[in-house]
């Protein structure tokens, strides 16, 4: 951002626009003198959140689990699974595809989209 701010000192038709869910807007605000903060805000939907009786032993293992649970037992909806870095959400995914490619054409779609922060733009 450093080059960014140097360039907007020299030109003045420039514009930078900088969105994010999860920066601190206020810091950048004040880091590129005191620029306007616009903020749209998103669509909520209904969330259910269910949380285990007890702490699981291999807790990457249980929410492979209980995605298979949902997925097979409830109505079509959307999965969330937050997990800690590139190399679990990876492993979650090919295990979820094997399990799901186990159990054959009879078994629901289940689509499986990895997500994190050096993910590929494509």
């Amino acid at each position: 951002f450093g080059l960014l701010k140097g360039l907007l000192k020299k030109r003045q038709d420039f514009k930078l626009i900088v969105t994010s869910a999860t920066l601190d807007a206020e810091k950048f605000s004040k880091y590129f003198f005191d620029c306007p903060i616009f903020t749209i805000p998103g669509r909520t939907f209904p969330v259910e959140i269910l949380y285990c009786k007890e702490p699981e032993p291999d807790y990457l293992e249980a929410a492979m689990i209980t995605v298979m649970q949902i997925h097979l037992s409830e109505p079509a909806g959307d999965i969330l699974i937050f997990l800690t870095g590139q190399e679990e959400i990876d492993t979650c995914a090919e295990v979820l595809f094997g399990r799901m490619k186990a159990l054959g054409e009879l078994a629901p779609e289940l689509i499986i989209l990895p997500v994190y922060g050096a993910l590929p733009s494509e």
